[in-house]
């Protein structure tokens, strides 16, 4: 199987340049009409929290704008939608819109913002950790899916992209039960994989005109690439993306996984050439393990590594007391004590979910972190 993934030269956000490079994107691919002429289109984007477009949190309004442009002229309805990684309610959603420049894009285009906060169950014949998942239902009214993903490093995945950005496709706090059942890497990154199996995107583009790196995926720091990556299989695009970060893809387990299953295959890149936007990109953390660790036996291994594994620590002098991470977290192991978190370390499944739903970065990761008195 060979994948071809378009490279798009976007200098920066403006009208002219974003429009251009997406417009040069979806024509490599036969253009809008070609791949959804007349259809429902949904807009995935990430949306991963209320923040404004220049913390390079969330898909730049301008990249989502000009795709939406592309399939209404096409002649189809677009909607946009995303599930942030907190509670999944209309409130929650305008503000999110607003933040992030989503209403702009809606009143500017004529496409619909989703406000619709119910779920269906999705069956994925094929997955290997999941058989069924909770969706939000724009993905039923869609035909055609775009995951318009952010490139970013990632505290808990390593990287991600166009395929976890399918993450956001469950509802609100399913989220952090979904985390709760898989909190071993490996196999929420194979969960991952299930649900962008089950909800198959038919086109990805990654906004990576400016990405973020270090504590990914919301407490980094912006990255200029330069590049819009585009693909009709987001697994050849990712694997394209983690190459230009100068980030190491054996180390991303979702797209092991998708190695595994054949899903990424030969890559043929087109466009412009990859050399113009190597770069390197900081991980959220840069050692995995302590090396030392890997000469000891399996069982020994697992119980030693805990104590030399990277925790969330709260930053108190930071911390405003908002109760985010204790909303976010799946095993309901931070508390607000004196109007501060405080974390039960003993309890922690080290998902990361507090630092990136923290809105003033106030989580931190790092090793070492005493736990012994929780």
């Amino acid at each position: 199987m060979t994948s071809r993934v378009y490279l798009s030269s976007c200098e920066d956000y403006s009208k002219e340049k974003t429009e251009r490079a997406v417009r040069e994107a979806l024509d490599a691919f036969g253009g809008a009409a070609a791949l959804a002429g007349g259809k429902r289109v949904l807009i995935k984007a990430n949306l991963l929290m209320s923040c404004t477009p220049d913390k390079a949190v969330t898909t730049h309004p301008n990249i989502v704008e000009a795709l939406a442009r592309e399939f209404i002229s096409a002649g189809c309805t677009v909607e946009i939608a995303d599930s942030c990684g907190g509670m999944y309610t209309e409130e929650i959603l305008n503000k999110l819109y607003a933040t992030s420049g989503m209403k702009r894009v809606a009143e500017n285009t004529g496409a619909v913002l989703n406000y619709d906060t119910s779920s269906f169950e999705l069956d994925i014949k094929d997955g290997v950790r999941i058989k069924k998942a909770q969706i939000i239902s724009p993905l039923k009214r869609a035909d055609f899916v775009v995951s318009a993903a952010k490139m970013k490093t990632h505290g808990f995945a390593y990287y991600t992209g166009a395929v976890k950005n399918m993450f956001g496709t469950i509802p609100g706090l399913t989220k952090a039960v979904m985390h709760s059942r898989f909190p071993d890497k490996r196999a929420f990154c194979e969960m991952l994989v299930d649900l962008c199996e089950g909800v198959r995107p038919d086109f990805s583009i990654i906004d990576g005109v400016v990405g973020m790196e270090g504590a990914g995926p919301s407490g980094g720091k912006p990255k200029t690439v330069g590049v819009i990556v585009a693909s009709d299989n987001p697994y050849a695009a990712d694997a394209t993306a983690i190459d230009i970060m100068g980030l190491e893809r054996k180390k991303s387990p979702v797209h092991v996984e998708g190695v595994r299953r054949g899903l990424v295959g030969d890559i043929e890149l087109c466009g412009a050439p990859i050399e113009d936007f190597y770069t390197s990109f900081e991980p959220a953390y840069k050692k995995e393990s302590v090396t030392i660790l890997r000469l000891l036996p399996g069982a020994a291994r697992s119980y030693i590594e805990r104590f030399f594994a990277a925790y969330p620590k709260i930053e108190k002098n930071k911390c405003i007391g908002c109760g985010e991470c204790a909303r976010s977290c799946p095993e309901h192991t931070i508390a607000i004590k004196d109007k501060k978190a405080d974390i039960n370390y003993k309890k922690c499944i080290r998902c990361y979910c507090c630092q990136e739903m923290c809105p003033v970065h106030a989580v931190k990761i790092q090793r070492f972190v005493k736990y012994r008195k929780k």
